[in-house]
């Protein structure tokens, strides 16, 4: 039930009044125990543990080309955080400050900004030789260059944006159907005047999808109330890009001949030569092959076909290199075929807690257990070598009160003993997720209904002065764990992971 408003006023702001009661009612109780927030680490996932399998993870790859991918790439972020060095100079133009605004000039070219990759604007201020005489209009033009979303910044001096140099990669990679570019609200227009909505060949289409009100939820009071504004209305925010798992059926139905989304980061800049394309031909095509396998074994397993189940389910699992070891006193031991090589399949090469796999087994017979567990998707998630300096997000064996897990875990998820113990060791924290990712696209629309997945963050904010909080959750911690979803942690190379944070990350070009 809904605290404090009704149906009618959610469903005016186009939010799901489903998703609004979980995320009260998880509020008023994570405001009150906030320790239960943390997902306790048993472990790190590595490749000594079998965690993390290797690069290459199965024995006979064939020689296929990766098809069936569609690119989804979030791109709906504000470049505060790369914008950073400009932070003062925009509050110089604020306030319309010439003296500040002179000093900042001054600065920036002493740090050698000429060589930043800036936008048009910003670029022509930086290069003039005495700072200009700034007028309101002006002011305004540097500042929302400053304000633009990453996508539309150049990935180095004088070069394409993120959002062109994406769309080049895509073009070199064997398999894209189409691509997903997620934009601010009301932002497709900019960003399609970059990318036409169609390639001229028109083999593969481009859309443009929005982080819109359907993706946020509302700013509530810590005592679990929904905070209103002056005048007396809900107020909405977005609820993390967690929620982009909501745009996955448009996707399905847009293009439903792909299998997988291809997902990184807009930032994430790595070129194409060839060694890059080798190996991210070679991610995708193992993902294709495990899932094949995995189609087939559900088709098997919905016509009451076992044997043939049993059969490709112990093919694949000797096919993976270094699949999770099996517990000397595990209960799969004691199994007999056709039900083994299918529970084996299931905990051995694609996490699936020993604690989850027997409860749905005392809940529903076998036969009916492993359906819905095969059912889950299949998502497929790179890990790369941590250089002993990285932190972030990780890996792990964890317990929650719904069992254990395996999960790409996000730090404010870990508490300070548990960051200080794991994700602060590069010996335990041997590799961090980089947003490289192959996702089955599912065929059943709530596959991650929040229900399905307890994994969530209490972001905290102020609104007007007043306290507020709502409830955020993240894309890698939802597709990434494996109560949700059958999950890969393969590495990957450094090569793969080449992100722009900052101005400075961008001076040198990625070829």
């Amino acid at each position: 039930m809904l605290k404090g408003m009704t149906v009618a006023e959610v469903r005016e702001l186009n939010l799901d009044v489903h998703d609004i009661q979980i995320h009260q009612q998880r509020i008023s109780e994570g405001v009150k125990n906030r320790d239960d927030l943390f997902v306790p680490i048993e472990d790190t996932c590595r490749i000594e543990n079998g965690g993390i399998i290797p690069q290459r993870f199965l024995h006979q790859v064939n020689r296929d080309k990766a098809q069936g991918f569609v690119a989804f790439v979030p791109a709906a972020g504000a470049a505060s955080r790369y914008f950073k060095p400009l932070m003062d100079l925009r509050l110089a133009l604020e306030e319309l400050n010439q003296d500040k605004v002179e000093v900042q000039h001054k600065s920036l070219k002493q740090q050698n900004a000429v060589n930043w990759p800036l936008p048009l604007h910003l670029n022509q201020f930086i290069h003039q030789d005495r700072c200009p005489r700034i007028t309101p209009e002006q002011a305004k033009i540097l500042i929302e260059e400053i304000d633009l979303p990453k996508a539309l910044l150049p990935c180095w001096k004088d070069g394409p944006t993120f959002l062109q140099m994406k769309q080049q990669e895509h073009e070199k990679i064997h398999g894209m159907l189409a691509e997903y570019y997620v934009a601010p609200l009301d932002q497709s227009a900019p960003f399609a005047e970059h990318l036409n909505e169609r390639s001229q060949d028109n083999e593969r289409p481009r859309y443009f999808l929005e982080q819109g009100k359907q993706l946020s939820t509302l700013r509530f009071r810590p005592d679990g109330m929904p905070y209103r504004t002056p005048e007396g209305k809900l107020s909405i925010v977005p609820a993390g890009h967690g929620m982009l798992v909501k745009l996955f059926p448009e996707i399905r139905k847009k293009t439903p001949d792909a299998h997988s989304l291809f997902i990184r980061n807009i930032d994430n800049v790595n070129g194409w030569n060839s060694d890059v394309l080798q190996e991210t031909e070679l991610f995708l095509v193992q993902h294709q092959m495990v899932l094949g396998t995995l189609r087939s074994i559900r088709e098997s397993l919905h016509k009451d076909d076992l044997n043939t189940a049993a059969q490709l389910a112990e093919d694949l699992l000797q096919n993976m290199v270094n699949p999770r070891p099996m517990p000397a006193s595990s209960w799969l031991k004691e199994l007999e075929k056709p039900w083994q090589p299918l529970w084996k399949l299931l905990v051995q090469g694609f996490h699936c807690p020993e604690s989850h796999a027997q409860r749905m087994r005392r809940n529903h017979q076998d036969k009916r257990a492993l359906k819905e567990l095969y059912d889950r998707p299949l998502n497929t998630l790179g890990q790369v070598p941590n250089s002993g300096k990285d932190v972030g997000g990780t890996a792990v064996f964890a317990h929650t009160k719904d069992g254990d897990v395996s999960i790409c875990l996000e730090l404010p998820h870990a508490s300070a003993v548990d960051k200080k113990r794991f994700l602060e060791d590069p010996t335990k924290a041997t590799h961090f997720n980089p947003v490289f990712v192959a996702a089955e696209i599912p065929v059943n629309p709530r596959a991650y209904d929040l229900e399905q997945c307890p994994f969530w963050i209490l972001a905290e904010k102020t609104m007007l002065g007043e306290p507020v909080v709502y409830h955020e959750i993240v894309l890698y911690e939802v597709i990434g764990n494996s109560l949700t979803a059958n999950v890969l942690f393969p590495e990957i190379s450094r090569k793969l992971f080449h992100p722009h944070k900052t101005l400075l990350d961008g001076v040198k070009p990625t070829t």
